[in-house]
């Protein structure tokens, strides 16, 4: 019962504090919409103060966008006006240019400014250029400059051609002029077109004649070239024939040995002495048939007797040695 009693009165404790907490929001609750409440209203109020201001600005920038169309009409109407102003004064100034470029060369030296300083000979010939302004009249401002500084410096008003009859007698007289021109162009085409047919054919001969030319001519280029380096290559073998197989038979140390050699036993030993030899092949030969018949004659002698002579040769070479040795011992 006392467990009980505790939870009944720890229960009715809780309910008292959530009931003062309950109470607390309660009251915090009607305090906050009080204060919205409030906000609501001075908002709406600030809000109605600023709608309204917008409406009067929104008011007077309509009236400020209606003037500011009314100020782009008036300069669009006077671009206009200053446009076809401008335009005027460009036909103006291609129709002066073109009445002063027709007129005689002797009345324009007078009165052309452009051709006044310069002498006959530098205007007597040119080309009628019309006036480009009209190109650079999108900028207002540099069409206005423009036009400010020609009304500074205008040009005085002189014109050559007064009455229109008068151009059209220049015009009849080019009308003339051109129709002469006419009929001389149409007798002279024909041989004209002829000519420059046959100017045609001969610039082709020609042509073709100098590739004719030019390939003999590269040609012979190459047949010489080639000559050159054929004529090279022999002069490179007959040298190297010249300075190792030729050389080696007929003027080397070992050759001119030989041959004086044979010399020495064609005419010392066999007492030969004949001249105009051209090679060592006759007196080789010749020796060679010397020699064979010595053999034969050595042959048929006795034995006894070919030592016997050939101790005695040794025998006197070994006293000629001795008697060299003797006398470079004395020396």
């Amino acid at each position: 019962i006392g467990y009980r009693r505790d939870l009944v009165m720890k229960i009715e404790h809780n309910m008292a504090e959530e009931m003062r907490e309950h109470n607390e929001i309660l009251s915090k609750l009607k305090k906050h919409i009080k204060d919205f409440q409030t906000f609501l209203t001075e908002d709406y109020k600030i809000a109605s103060v600023k709608v309204a201001k917008a409406e009067k600005v929104y008011a007077e920038l309509i009236a400020t966008n209606s003037e500011f169309l009314g100020y782009v009409s008036k300069i669009t109407i006077l671009n206009n006006i200053l446009f076809k102003l401008d335009a005027i004064r460009s036909i103006l100034k291609t129709y002066r240019s073109y009445l002063m470029f027709v007129a005689p060369l002797s009345w324009r030296k007078l009165y052309d400014e452009n051709l006044k300083h310069l002498p006959s000979n530098q205007f007597q010939s040119g080309e009628f250029v019309t006036d480009n302004d009209l190109v650079e009249t999108l900028n207002i401002d540099k069409m206005i400059e423009a036009a400010k500084r020609e009304l500074h410096n205008s040009y005085p008003p002189y014109l050559y051609f007064k009455r229109p009859q008068q151009m059209m007698y220049l015009f009849r007289s080019m009308e003339l002029q051109s129709r002469e021109y006419l009929l001389q162009l149409s007798k002279t085409d024909g041989p004209y077109r002829l000519l420059r047919e046959r100017i045609k054919q001969l610039k082709y001969t020609t042509q073709k004649e100098l590739d004719y030319f030019q390939y003999y001519i590269d040609f012979l280029n190459n047949e010489i070239d080639r000559e050159i380096h054929n004529e090279k290559h022999l002069k490179e073998k007959f040298f190297r024939i010249l300075n190792s197989m030729f050389y080696d038979g007929v003027a080397s140390p070992s050759t001119l040995k030989f041959k004086i050699c044979i010399e020495y036993v064609y005419e010392q030993i066999f007492g030969r002495c004949e001249e105009g030899h051209q090679n060592l092949q006759d007196p080789m030969k010749i020796l060679e048939v010397m020699y064979e018949d010595y053999n034969l004659r050595l042959d048929s002698l006795d034995f006894n007797t070919v030592n016997q002579a050939r101790n005695d040769f040794f025998a006197q070479d070994l006293k000629t040695m001795t008697n060299a040795y003797k006398a470079q011992r004395e020396l």
